[in-house]
């Protein structure tokens, strides 16, 4: 049965845990940003005084100099406490969203990652959503298309971008971010090209 999507009580977990992509050697990735947003991520940092970090995610080509990408295509904002908590969270005050999870202090204009979650991936008949949010895991890992037209939307403009990439070197970098079990295993922070 198909549902509505919703948050659910308590939760604000998109916004806190991070996974480990492509593997733990690489560390915590952050919230994806596209190159256009990462300015605007910045001002809104320095607008409400908050400290990020942001680091290239994906980069194209090979620039022979430097030994990486000719150009970056993607970037991360990473979270504050072994790369979990989103900077933007408001985790200081008692004020606390209606659902009983932490505010999102830049909500109205978040990036475009964040306004598509749930949704992961999209097929002529299905919609996919992440098995990590409590709401797929609740429900189903599928919803109605109608339901979901701005997460949808947001995921389409995203995709767009990187559908158009055909045959150039893909790199990823690694951030070297994560919990003190897994630092030892961490590749070193930096560049890595990926396999074909």
């Amino acid at each position: 049965m198909l549902r509505e999507f919703h948050c659910i009580q308590d939760c604000s977990d998109c916004c806190i845990y991070r996974q480990y992509y492509p593997s733990v050697d690489y560390g915590k990735i952050g919230v994806l940003l596209l190159p256009e947003e990462k300015k605007q991520v910045e001002s809104l940092a320095k607008n409400s005084k908050t400290s990020i970090t942001i680091f290239p995610r994906l980069g194209i080509g090979v620039n022979k100099k430097t030994n990486g990408p000719r150009q970056v295509i993607a970037y991360q904002l990473m979270g504050n406490i072994d790369g979990d908590y989103c900077p933007f969270l408001d985790t200081k005050s008692d004020n606390r969203a209606p659902h009983g999870g932490f505010n999102c202090l830049v909500y109205e204009s978040r990036p475009l990652a964040c306004r598509a979650y749930p949704v992961i991936k999209e097929d002529r008949t299905t919609v996919e959503l992440d098995s990590n949010c409590k709401f797929s895991c609740q429900y189903s890992n599928q919803a109605s298309k109608n339901l979901l037209d701005n997460e949808l939307g947001a995921l389409n403009r995203i995709s767009s971008r990187f559908d158009r990439l055909g045959g150039q070197k893909i790199w990823r970098y690694a951030t070297h971010v994560g919990e003190e079990p897994f630092k030892n295993l961490l590749l070193p922070q930096g560049w890595y090209l990926q396999e074909a």
